[in-house]
Order: C-alpha cells, then sequence, then structure tokens
C-alpha cells in the first residue's frame, strides 16, 4: 500500500533518509547538513511525499522538496524539486520503489511539477531511474562525501 506522507510521518522519513544516504541511523542523517536539509522543516507546503506499507508496516518512503539555487548543484528551476527516497533493506527488488517513484511522479504531475533527484554512479537505483524517465544532466557530475561521483538526473 502506498499512503500520502504527512506531517507525524517526520521521525519515519528521518530513518529512510538515512537509508537514502548510506548513513548507519537518522541520527546520523540529522548530524550532516547536506543530508538534513532534505528533511529540515518538514512539511513546508510545497513538499510532498508518500510512504509504502508492507501489512501495515512501513518499508519505503519518498519525497520531493522544492530547494534555492544558491550553493545547490542539483538546481534546475523553480518548478522542479528534488526528490529522496529509501527503501529499507529486505524489501529491495520487490517493486517498492518503482511504486513509490510512480507514486511521486503522478503528485508532481498532479501540481505540475518536474522532478530532479541525484544518485551516486554505483547506485543499483540508476537503472530504476533511468527506466522510470530520468536522464543524465551534462555537468551535473558532483564528487560526494564517499568519494565517488554523484549523477544528477531529470524527470523527462
Amino acid at each position: 500500500m502506498i499512503r500520502p506522507a504527512r506531517q507525524d510521518d517526520l521521525d519515519l522519513l528521518w530513518e529512510f533518509l538515512a537509508v537514502a544516504a548510506y548513513e548507519p541511523s537518522a541520527a546520523a542523517a540529522q548530524s550532516v547538513r547536506v543530508i538534513a536539509h532534505y528533511l529540515e522543516g518538514w512539511q513546508r507546503p510545497t513538499d510532498f511525499g508518500c510512504i509504502a506499507e508492507v501489512d501495515g508496516q512501513p518499508v519505503g518512503a519518498a519525497w520531493a522538496r522544492q530547494f534555492a539555487a544558491s550553493g545547490n548543484p542539483f538546481f534546475l528551476n523553480d518548478r522542479t524539486p528534488e526528490l529522496a527516497i529509501g527503501v529499507r533493506e529486505g524489501f529491495r527488488g520487490r517493486g517498492i520503489g518503482t511504486a513509490l517513484m510512480r507514486a511521486l511522479i503522478h503528485e508532481a504531475t498532479s501540481r505540475k511539477l518536474g522532478l530532479c533527484l541525484n544518485v551516486r554512479e554505483t547506485s543499483e537505483a540508476l537503472r530504476l531511474y533511468e527506466r522510470l524517465g530520468f536522464r543524465r544532466m551534462p555537468g551535473w557530475e558532483v564528487l560526494n562525501r564517499a568519494g565517488s561521483l554523484s549523477l544528477g538526473m531529470v524527470l523527462e
């Protein structure tokens, strides 16, 4: 089941942000500024997202947030929020990420918004994003905290 993310899902979203950012815990994600900005002040009027549940237990989340251009290497325009997605280990490879992404794309489309994201070049999720219509943006390659490249992608 996919449901909309709400204000009271914030603690849960921090857990999924830790998954998305390869951090060991929500507290670790909160302590890294470049990661924490994906959720600080949730839920602003322009923030939206969804939660995947299996047997009533949250197993994944995806959300989008509009950032300012200043200091953001993945900024396209003020109508293209950046998304984040995390799926618990043990639930990957079951179509949950695809379902979350489709729900988020549907919501963005209904709001007449685009979507962008950044992903480590070594991530298995890269193929999912390409399959759903995201394309790499030339010049949007950034050295990440792990010492590899993060690639910026935009939904076409």
